[in-house]
């Protein structure tokens, strides 16, 4: 990858990839948060014209106050953003997580084209939902408890 930022796909994308019918119209991710990783992070963003998507300005956005830089995510917990190729969340402590050194544990390899990704494992994932909580949320639950029994089967888990 060229900009070779480490992280784990979250979400409605890491559920399809698994095998998941839901859709989203989101890409989710959780980065590792060293130092250099936040700079290829932040390159990354700058080269796809990140700008924030707060509530209310979701379809916009407005540019960030300068580049993409490591600092940018100090003292988030999560981002909401716009690209050039749609809308991406970044999620630097997901709910019910210690981060991406918690998850990368069980994360589970899947191939894309020629590319590997890191991706949430379902028990990880069903452990976020959970600790968000709401209606939106727990209603996932279901759907991913029988994947999770599906993929288990198959012997993929």
């Amino acid at each position: 990858m060229r900009n070779e930022v480490r992280f784990v796909i979250l979400g409605g994308v890491a559920e399809r990839m698994l095998g998941s019918p839901r859709t989203t119209d989101d890409f989710d991710i959780c980065p590792a948060t060293s130092r250099t990783n936040l700079d290829r992070l932040a390159a990354m963003l700058n080269e796809v014209e990140a700008r924030w998507a707060p509530p209310g300005l979701e379809e916009v956005g407005h540019e960030p106050v300068e580049p993409w830089n490591a600092a940018s995510f100090k003292a988030q917990t999560s981002l909401a953003l716009l690209t050039a190729y749609g809308r991406f969340d970044i999620w630097l402590r997901p709910d019910g997580t210690a981060g991406y050194e918690d998850l990368i544990e069980k994360a589970v390899d899947v191939e894309v084209g020629d590319l590997r990704a890191k991706v949430v494992h379902l028990e990880d994932s069903i452990r976020i939902k959970r600790a968000i909580g709401g209606t939106k949320y727990l209603e996932h639950l279901p759907l991913l408890r029988e994947l999770q029994r599906q993929r288990r089967e198959q012997g993929l888990e």
